[in-house]
Formats: C-alpha cells, sequence, structure tokens
C-alpha cells in the first residue's frame, strides 16, 4: 500500500505568497532551506517531468525543470545552487554571475519550465474549453508536476502560475518560461516501488564511459531503473559521479545460456558498496535505442523465471 508525505508540512506552514484571484495570503515565515533541499531531490533541474493544470490528471504533458527562481533570482545550475551548515542553521549557497551569495531567509521560491504552445495542440477539445481562452499558464491557476524518482517514488508537487516570462540572456535566451510559484504544502511523494520493482540476485558487469567494466551483481529493476551490488569497490567506482554514463549487461539464465541484455543509463545514486542507474535505452544489434515498456516487460518475463528472482520473490511472500 502506498504511503503519503507531506514534506513542507501541514498546509498552514508558512512559505511564498499563496495567492487566489487577487486576494493575497501573507506571508507566514520564510520556506524551511532543509525541506526545500527535498524538493531539489525530486525535481532536479534539467529532468523531465509532467504537468497537469487545474487538476486534469489525465490530460498530463511532458515538460522540464529548467530552473528555480529564489527569491526572485533565477537559477539555471545545480552546481550553482545547493544546501549548507552556517553555525546551526542551514542556508543556500547561490552563484550568481560568478558571485557567492548565502540566503538565509527564502521568502518565494518557484520553478520554471518552458512555455511550449504546442502542447495546446495535444489536449482535446473539451479540455482546452474548460482551461478557457489564455489556456493552461493564466495567472493564479493550478499546475500540478509529478516526478518519478529513482527507486519508484512518485512526487507531486502544486504549484500556482505567477507569469510567463521571455527570458533576454543566459543559454535560454530567446524563449519563453512559465514561473510557478511554489505552494509550500503541496509535496507529496506515493512509494510505487512494491508494485513494480523485481527483486532478484543476478550476476551482471557495469562498463562506465571512459572507465572500466566491474563485475556486479543485479539486485533489482523497475520501469525507470535498477540497483546493482560490488563485491570490491575500486577507485574507479568511487570517482563515479551522478549523470556518468553507464552501460550494464546480464545474461538471464544460467550457465552463460540464457537471454543476454545491455542497458544504457546513467548513474543516479551510489551509498557505499550499492550503485542506482537510471535507464535511458536498451542495446540492439550494437546501437541504443529508447528502452519502452515492452523492452521492460520482456526483461521481467525473463527474469522472473531466473532462480535467484523465484528465491527472492520467496523471501518477499515470509516478510
Amino acid at each position: 500500500m502506498g504511503f503519503l508525505k507531506k514534506v513542507f508540512g501541514g498546509a498552514d506552514d508558512g512559505g511564498t505568497k499563496i495567492k487566489s484571484h487577487g486576494n493575497a495570503k501573507a506571508v507566514k515565515e520564510p520556506l524551511a532551506i532543509a525541506k526545500l533541499t527535498e524538493l531539489f531531490r525530486y525535481f532536479p533541474l534539467g529532468e523531465k517531468i509532467r504537468y497537469y493544470p487545474e487538476y486534469q490528471k489525465e490530460g498530463a504533458l511532458d515538460t522540464l525543470v529548467l530552473g528555480y527562481s529564489v527569491n526572485g533570482q533565477f537559477i539555471f545550475s545545480p552546481i550553482d545552487i545547493g544546501c549548507q551548515q552556517d553555525g546551526e542553521r542551514d542556508v543556500l549557497r547561490l552563484t550568481v554571475d560568478g558571485q557567492e551569495r548565502m540566503v538565509s531567509d527564502v521568502e518565494n521560491f518557484s520553478l520554471l519550465i518552458p512555455f511550449n504552445q504546442e502542447d495546446e495542440n495535444k489536449r482535446d477539445y473539451g479540455r482546452r474549453a474548460e482551461l478557457g481562452p489564455h489556456g493552461p499558464f493564466r495567472r493564479h491557476n493550478t499546475i500540478t508536476l509529478l516526478a518519478c524518482s529513482t527507486g519508484g517514488t512518485l512526487s507531486h508537487l502544486d504549484t500556482e502560475v505567477n507569469k510567463v516570462l521571455p527570458l533576454t540572456d543566459g543559454i535560454y535566451a530567446g524563449h519563453e518560461v512559465v514561473v510557478l510559484d511554489v505552494l509550500p504544502g503541496s509535496l507529496k511523494m506515493t512509494d510505487q516501488r512494491q508494485h513494480y520493482r523485481l527483486q532478484t540476485e543476478l550476476p551482471a558487469h557495469l562498463s562506465i564511459r571512459d572507465g572500466e567494466t566491474h563485475p556486479c551483481t543485479l539486485l533489482d529493476l523497475s520501469e525507470g531503473s535498477v540497483r546493482v551490488q560490488f563485491a570490491e569497490v575500486t577507485a574507479d567506482i568511487m570517482a563515479l559521479t551522478e549523470f556518468r554514463r553507464l552501460k550494464l549487461s546480464f545474461n538471464v539464465g544460467t550457465d552463460g545460456k540464457g537471454k543476454a541484455y545491455a542497458l544504457d543509463g546513467v548513474m543516479y545514486r551510489k551509498t557505499d558498496n550499492r550503485l542506482v542507474m537510471k535507464l535511458q535505452g536498451i542495446y540492439k544489434d550494437g546501437k541504443v535505442v529508447p528502452l519502452g515498456l515492452v523492452d521492460i516487460l520482456d526483461i521481467k518475463a525473463n527474469l522472473v523465471q531466473h532462480p535467484a528472482t523465484q528465491q527472492a520473490l520467496e523471501a518477499q511472500r515470509h516478510s
């Protein structure tokens, strides 16, 4: 059974100015920086997410987290923002125009997504009519963002449209973005791992682009990620950084017989002797192609027949 977790606290928590049809609520207190780091984790810069306007969940479309706005200051690179300790309090470290700034009080926080007019053509007539002539990004409209993190955590975040803004400088100059003010009490995570994570214990090999190939054990596989474990953690593995390109190869069979797979992806998280790889593609005829649902189901169908997977499933049933 899934669980819901409110990261920012209750709906009455302080935070950004929340407006509804022109009536602004007073800011009660700055947003908690320690809790904002949870948002960075589930909605990282550059991450592909989904969104839907005004609770039209069935009409969710793809978008990207292009940037953050902290007290009106735009940040477009993950290396330009971070949380650190200043004595006993948390502060945000921002790098703006090459200059480092420390922010102790976050009065407002927004996410920036692309303003894509082509999205309107992807909605049916009924949904477009419901949104009205100004479309989904009318000021004060509610936009819900969805992100599925490695490990099966589905994150929901409600935001409110602040404005559509043309960018005049920086790497996105010439494009328009939608500035979405975060509604502080709305971030919820639903743990869906038990619905689709398949546990096993299968020999595999992990190849690091511009690095070495390491023997490992495939521990589990989901629609978006795999988790592996190393018997020996080498300097090559210790030096791995986030988004480093990886290739995971394994054979679903015994004594070298069975179906072989090679998956393409990037390093997402590393702890001790375990690593989570976010899946991006699958090798077919020596070339990487997008990893589709049929590919995942094919791998799972073969994995579930493997003795190691059967043992893991049996252990789950008795746990």
